[in-house]
């Protein structure tokens, strides 16, 4: 059986060398430091045993689920366990190092086969072997009552979404307000969207330019632009993918969506910009079909015929661009590094274009941050582009080497 060091033995004999893990689940509970108090409380409780933690030994989760073992910070803490860089590690209780009871029992097992003596500060139990059965047994209980905690959220919120209740709505979209129940201002007890004239004669027009004047979005856009008009994050630019999202909220035609995406497999070539490597969550959102969706009533500002010709519009639309990108890749990629380049200047993605004129077989790698257009009309990078075949020809030779040293 594991044994979990719940409360140390004393003092830290002299040279032992201290590590803490601390754990954050959510972005709010990261902005609101939470996880400065964890620090604090490890920090006490080594400086008590007599010890003192390197920098390099400290390693944070910064709003990253416990329910997946690949985790930034622990990924570092097993790699630096494993080299032997640690003795003595501090966590404030086993779900801050993982959510699943099987997955404490498996990282435990790895810390102590590396040498490594496990604290749980909050978790005061001796290392008899009844206290570690009652230990396990109550993280077992514990992770049942989770899933039985979730799923009684989700079939509430299911059923209250069925009765109409605006509340499982949360945040209200572009040209509404939400009226929060415990506001009283919609009824006792009840949410509501409330319409926002101002923003409601924004919403009318995009539908008319794309319904009734067969506008594109990027045309949207520069109307907008032109007539100073801000999105809802008080942005000047309107890019095509925000106008894409308000024309196919069916809010805007009086049944608000509720279910739209459900959890689905993560589908990713690179990280995205400014985001960590290493995913927070194991798993990525998908679309449901309206069929699985549950429409709740609220204030209409277009009529159906309007919104159905815009969705027309922009399936044809779809069409379109996907004809375009499947004649272009008929034989396959047009480019080693499709998908996978990223600039090393500002972080947005590369992507191939030829070039027309003298030399037509010549092909570069262009930055994104370099077409203007995408940011409300001035670039955001200044990487030149570099020879498609060149960067190809490097990347498959540090391949091959790497594949060599394998062997």
């Amino acid at each position: 059986m594991i044994t979990l060091t719940m409360n140390g033995d004393g003092k830290l004999p002299s040279g032992a060398r201290c590590a803490l893990y601390a754990r954050v689940s959510s972005e709010t509970q990261a902005h609101e430091m939470t996880i400065d108090s964890q620090v604090s409380l490890l920090r006490e409780r080594i400086a008590a045993d007599g010890g003192r933690v390197e920098p390099a030994l400290s390693f944070l989760d910064d709003g990253v689920s416990g329910a997946t073992l690949v985790r930034p910070g622990l990924e570092r803490l097993r790699d630096q366990a494993a080299a032997g860089g640690m003795d003595r590690l501090y966590v404030l209780a086993p779900d801050r190092l993982a959510r699943r009871h099987v997955h404490q029992l498996v990282l435990v097992e790895e810390l102590q086969a590396s040498g490594v003596e496990v604290v749980f500060v909050n978790r005061p139990v001796s290392d008899t072997p009844e206290d570690q059965l009652l230990l396990q047994v109550q993280g077992v209980i514990a992770e049942y009552e989770r899933a039985k905690i979730l799923e009684r959220t989700r079939r509430g919120r299911v059923h209250a979404a069925r009765c109409g209740r605006i509340s499982v709505l949360g945040r209200a979209p572009y040209g509404y307000r939400y009226l929060a129940k415990h506001t009283g201002l919609a009824g006792p007890g009840v949410a509501a969207y409330e319409v926002l004239e101002d923003e409601a004669r924004v919403v009318r027009q995009i539908f008319d330019w794309v319904g009734r004047e067969g506008c594109s979005l990027r045309e949207v856009g520069r109307r907008l632009k032109n007539q100073g008009v801000r999105t809802c994050r008080g942005l000047t630019h309107w890019t095509t993918s925000t106008l894409s999202a308000l024309l196919k909220n069916s809010a805007y035609r009086g049944q608000a969506a509720y279910g739209k995406t459900r959890q689905g497999e993560r589908r990713r070539l690179r990280p995205r910009r400014g985001a960590a490597e290493v995913p927070k969550k194991p798993h990525g959102r998908e679309r449901r079909p309206p069929s699985e969706q549950i429409f709740i009533p609220v204030p209409a500002l277009i009529d159906d015929d309007l919104f159905a010709v815009v969705q027309e519009r922009l399936e044809e639309n779809r069409r379109c661009l996907r004809a375009q990108q499947a004649q272009r890749t008929a034989g396959g990629s047009s480019y080693f590094l499709q998908g996978l380049a990223v600039c090393g200047l500002c972080g947005y993605a590369m992507y191939g274009s030829s070039r027309c004129g003298r030399k037509k077989d010549r092909s570069y790698n262009r930055c994104v941050g370099r077409d203007g257009q995408r940011f409300a009309g001035r670039r955001v990078c200044d990487n030149p582009m570099s020879r498609t075949a060149d960067l190809d020809a490097a990347v498959w030779q540090a391949i091959m080497a790497e594949q060599k040293r394998k062997r």
